[in-house]
């Protein structure tokens, strides 16, 4: 029997990891196109490679530009396209006011905590994207690997390579929801869109390859459809450009007869359409 799968082609402090340093700095690595840093006064300028970023100084991506920034303990930080984000000046912190951005911690390294204009978590994972919702929540897609979402309630999601999790504003977590990683991979700037390659995409790769058996044995099925239809409004709302441009679909099992309306409780899961 297929199992249920979504698939896309894209505050509570976590207990890290003994001894995770801070994250309150990097250095930028790769600029390209339009990448700024703002000063706490408001006052922009140019990045630069080997320029150190450092709380509560921001970085600023406009159209069609990227940057990429590693810290001390050798985290890597890459900011997609129009992004706001900044370091909180002390533990693992990165505040994320709109776009995408990846973040890989080295094994053993320690996850951090997301904060956006209406949510927070502390989110665990090697390699991830952190994308922001337009209604001040945001989503977290796992990679390669395992790890987990906490809110500051307690709750939590564990996620594994290839899933999906909307932190939705008011507290709440959306059902994890299986993605097209293939099709997010091959379509990310994120990923792709660097002169040097990520160091865990050999990981990344294997996740992909796992998941592509699924499709040639039948157990999973590409509906064509994005996760967000799958929450009950308030939607997230940032549509099939929420990840870096890369299209996302859905994969569910044959269909079977959806449920009335007025069944599903508030925030809960939603079958296909």
């Amino acid at each position: 029997m297929k199992s249920i799968f979504l698939v896309f082609g894209l505050a509570l402090l976590v207990r890290f990891s003994a001894g995770a340093a801070p994250l309150a700095e990097s250095t930028f690595t790769e600029i390209i196109n339009d990448v700024a840093t703002v000063a706490a006064t408001g006052a922009a300028s140019p990045a630069k490679v080997k320029e150190v970023l450092k709380a509560p100084q921001r970085v600023r991506t406009g159209p069609d530009s990227r940057a990429e920034l590693v810290a001390p303990d050798q985290t890597i930080t890459r900011v997609g396209a129009n992004t706001i984000f900044s370091f909180a000046d002390s533990g693992r912190t990165l505040n994320l006011e709109q776009g995408n951005l990846l973040f890989h911690a080295p094994k053993g390294i320690g996850g951090g905590t997301i904060k956006t204009a209406g949510a927070a978590a502390a989110v665990l994972g090697t390699t991830l994207i952190v994308s922001a919702t337009a209604d001040g929540g945001f989503k977290v897609i796992l990679l390669e690997g395992s790890g987990a979402v906490t809110l500051p309630n307690g709750t939590s999601a564990t996620l594994h390579a290839g899933q999906l999790v909307f932190v939705l504003p008011g507290g709440t977590l959306s059902p994890v929801l299986n993605i097209n990683l293939g099709r997010l991979v091959a379509g990310s700037a994120l990923v792709n869109g660097f002169p040097d390659q990520l160091t865990s995409l050999s990981l990344i790769n294997i996740a992909i390859l796992q998941q592509n058996k699924l499709f040639k044995s039948g157990e999973a099925t590409d509906t064509g459809l994005p996760p967000d239809v799958f929450i009950i409004p308030p939607f997230p709302g940032n549509g099939w450009n929420a990840i870096d441009h890369g299209a996302y679909q859905t994969r569910v099992p044959p269909p079977t007869p959806p449920l009335p309306p007025t069944q599903f409780p508030p925030n809960s899961f939603k079958g296909p359409p």
